[in-house]
């Protein structure tokens, strides 16, 4: 097949939707896409779509980090891209009792702001399984990360945070999540009494965005609170400097009541960011494109759409949180290509 051909097969979902399609250019907060991959930039340039690629470490106890790999790989689509796919960067938190620890976390930082990141990520192994000597586990407001969070605001750059997890990760399996930690059991917390609980991560968290209110933070996942709405309302009023993302939980949107998602964004539409949390793996760069593309257009349409479940949100509204709240929340994330 032509390249040109194999182009309009991946974009044909998009452009059945046309009429749908909005006047603005959309932008994908939360990808993981760590290589080159030329007919996924052609078809996001194509669709106007930019994304956000997160670099984040998540080695556990001995294993080998795969940090400087991901890294470099990532950087590698960003300047194919031309920055259409902009990217945030990370750092191997297990290392936090040795003495140099922030010192050269942030060096490393530095360097990365130097070469175009827009972000830092931290994952829930912070929480959930980076444990010190004695056996603490270290958590979102230990003050070995206090320097490394300082220099951050410092930078004017901004905290991704995906912390804890689903209610699901510290209940027995069932439902729609066995699934996940049945392939992932490390992270299933049900009958681990040593893993902190979710509220007291979470918890954790809220004191970290106290103590640093000049830091952006975008809780990844509807901040951990995607089954609970209410928790998550309260967040939001109370630290004005942390938004969330909806990467991979419109699904738990969806299960919920109409009238009352739309209350939400409608209240907190400065505050919630699109992201899918798409990863691109070793699969044929067309078929991956393809699959991105669908997500896009099937969660636009739950946002946009008025059949159904969907929410029908108003143009102002889609355009905060397809575009606008990215560019306000992760500053340069539109600013070439």
């Amino acid at each position: 097949m032509r390249r040109r051909d194999l182009l309009a097969a991946i974009c044909l979902p998009a452009a059945r939707a046309k009429a749908a399609e909005p006047p603005f250019e959309r932008i994908d907060t939360h990808t993981h896409m760590h290589r080159p991959a030329p007919a996924l930039v052609e078809a996001l340039q194509q669709t106007r779509w930019r994304c956000l690629s997160i670099c984040d470490s998540r080695e556990i106890g001995e294993q080998p980090s795969i940090l400087n790999e991901m890294i470099t790989g990532t950087k590698a689509l960003y300047a194919e891209s031309s920055g259409r796919v902009a990217w945030a960067t990370t750092f191997d938190a297990r290392p936090f009792e040795r003495p140099e620890f922030a010192e050269r976390v942030i060096a490393g930082l530095e360097r990365d702001f130097k070469q175009g990141a827009l972000g830092v990520k931290i994952w829930k192994n912070v929480g959930m399984a980076i444990r010190s000597k004695s056996g603490q586990f270290l958590m979102p407001d230990s003050p070995a990360l206090t320097p490394i969070l300082q220099a951050i605001e410092k930078s004017g750059h901004t905290l991704i945070t995906h912390l804890a997890d689903p209610d699901a990760a510290w209940l027995p399996l069932r439902g729609d999540e066995s699934r996940y930690y049945k392939a992932h059991p490390e992270w299933h917390a049900y009958g681990r009494p040593e893993i902190p609980s979710k509220p007291a991560i979470l918890e954790a968290r809220d004191r970290m965005l106290a103590r640093h209110r000049g830091l952006r933070v975008i809780g990844c996942h509807l901040g951990s609170d995607e089954e609970h709405l209410d928790q998550l309302a309260k967040r939001l009023d109370s630290y004005p400097n942390f938004a969330v993302d909806v990467a991979s939980r419109v699904r738990f949107l969806a299960r919920m009541d109409r009238d009352a998602v739309r209350q939400f964004v409608t209240k907190y539409q400065d505050r919630i960011i699109y992201a899918t949390d798409f990863t691109l793996g070793q699969q044929d760069d067309e078929r991956a494109a393809k699959s991105l593309l669908s997500v896009h257009e099937r969660e636009w349409n739950y946002f946009a759409g008025i059949r159904d479940n969907a929410l029908g949100l108003p143009e102002q509204i889609l355009q905060k949180v397809f575009r606008d709240n990215a560019v306000r929340w992760i500053p340069g994330i539109a600013a070439r290509s």
